[in-house]
């Protein structure tokens, strides 16, 4: 049997180092997070720590995927993240120097999927200018 492609909307992005990649944001089912945390360093030196989850999702044909190893930021687990609830998420490919394909890179986030934000959801933050900022 033929495995299924998963069709996703893919936008093209360059991140923060210049690499560019591409993105499609999904609507993932969380099944199982991890109790363990991991960790890694980044470009800047900065230790990332994540958990581990499997989600469920659709893709635009209505085919419904299992994904393991799918990162979840701290961001986001401390939270609190409950099994069964479906969150914002993120896939994104992009390829190696020599031309091949890296394994897609695939993110959970605590935003829940279907709820809306209100007003009570912003911060009113007062940004002064200073009175030397010029522009020429």
């Amino acid at each position: 049997m033929e495995k299924k492609k998963c069709v996703l909307k893919f936008k093209q992005e360059t991140t923060e180092n210049g690499n560019v990649v591409r993105v499609a944001n999904i609507a993932g089912t969380l099944k199982r997070l991890s109790e363990k945390v991991f960790d890694y360093t980044n470009a800047e030196g900065t230790v990332i720590s994540y958990k581990l989850a499997t989600i469920q999702f659709n893709d635009l044909a209505g085919t419904t995927f299992t994904e393991q190893n799918v990162k979840v930021y701290e961001a986001s687990y401390e939270q609190g993240m409950e099994e069964g609830e479906t969150y914002l998420g993120r896939i994104q490919r992009s390829k190696n120097a020599d031309g091949s394909s890296r394994k897609p890179w695939v993110t959970l986030y605590s935003a829940v999927v279907g709820t809306e934000m209100s007003d009570d959801d912003f911060e009113d933050a007062e940004i002064s200018v200073s009175d030397e900022l010029t522009v020429e």
